[in-house]
């Protein structure tokens, strides 16, 4: 299959995770979206002033799909309202589902990221940047609109913050839709080189995620998981992130795609590993 097509079923998937959000997009006081289709606005959310950055800031930029996007099974709300703040269109808010500057109104796990950064006592803000879009290809975010989104989303953050870390979580649509390995690696190449032409040059994190049994019947090593393994380059700033394939989608899956609260949480203290690990002690 050639990997700047969507297959049927990838287009299907993504109308089925769309439909409750556009459906609310135009009520009186409700929701609002980009042109990308993320959040844009939401009842509640009261826009704060962005914390100072230092040493001890950690400013977190997340793409991908709907695994970090808040399609995730249960709402999470910062224990640190003053220092895990969520980042959209040069503004910042307190930390809690839904994110601003992703797709779907569910819950998601970059909230409990923050939180866990702050109790390691190696971080005393966080800043959560979302800038990921459900059910979409790699191509999309290399070559399409959504490489637009990326460029956007650098140029606003970089106007107030320096990027420290960049989370990528996405193949999802990729394994359904039998995407070459050569061609996500050298999409996934472009998307890192947009994000370094925008002046970011944090470490990218490369999660290891194929699993949405929905999409498509799925089988553990499977090429899309070959391709994000041999993704990590110390040379270009590319580092092994979670490999959330490998929990059990029993405990980890609300749907058997995207994460129970269960999952929520081991995905962010994961993740919140592989970022002390490699930050400077």
């Amino acid at each position: 299959m050639k990997p700047n097509s969507i297959s049927p079923r990838a287009i299907a998937l993504t109308a089925l995770l769309g439909a409750a959000l556009y459906a609310v997009s135009g009520e009186s006081g409700g929701p609002s979206y980009d042109r990308y289709g993320r959040l844009a606005a939401y009842p509640g959310k009261e826009a704060a002033a962005c914390p100072a950055q230092d040493a001890r800031t950690a400013v977190i930029l997340a793409s991908g799909q709907s695994n970090i996007a808040n399609h995730a099974e249960a709402p999470a709300r910062t224990a640190f309202p003053g220092r895990v703040f969520g980042f959209y269109d040069g503004e910042c808010a307190p930390a809690a589902s839904p994110l601003l500057g992703g797709t779907n109104l569910g819950g998601e796990w970059l909230t409990l990221l923050g939180d866990a950064l702050i109790r390691s006592g190696r971080y005393d803000r966080v800043v959560l940047v979302p800038a990921s879009v459900g059910g979409q290809p790699i191509f999309r975010f290399a070559e399409g609109d959504l490489g637009e989104m990326l460029d956007e989303t650098a140029k606003r953050v970089s106007a107030r913050y320096r990027v420290t870390h960049v989370i990528w979580h996405q193949g999802e649509s990729d394994y359904a839709d039998e995407t070459e390995p050569d061609a996500y690696r050298a999409m996934f190449l472009k998307i890192v080189g947009r994000l370094r032409a925008k002046g970011i040059d944090a470490p990218v994190f490369v999660s290891v995620a194929t699993y949405c049994a929905p999409m498509r019947d799925w089988k553990n090593g499977n090429a899309i998981q070959a391709a994000q393994r041999a993704l990590p380059d110390e040379k270009l700033g590319l580092w092994p992130g979670v490999d959330s394939d490998a929990f059990d989608p029993k405990t980890s899956r609300s749907d058997n795609c995207h994460f129970s609260a269960a999952g929520q949480a081991r995905m962010a203290e994961a993740q919140a590993k592989v970022i002390l690990d490699h930050a400077p002690r």
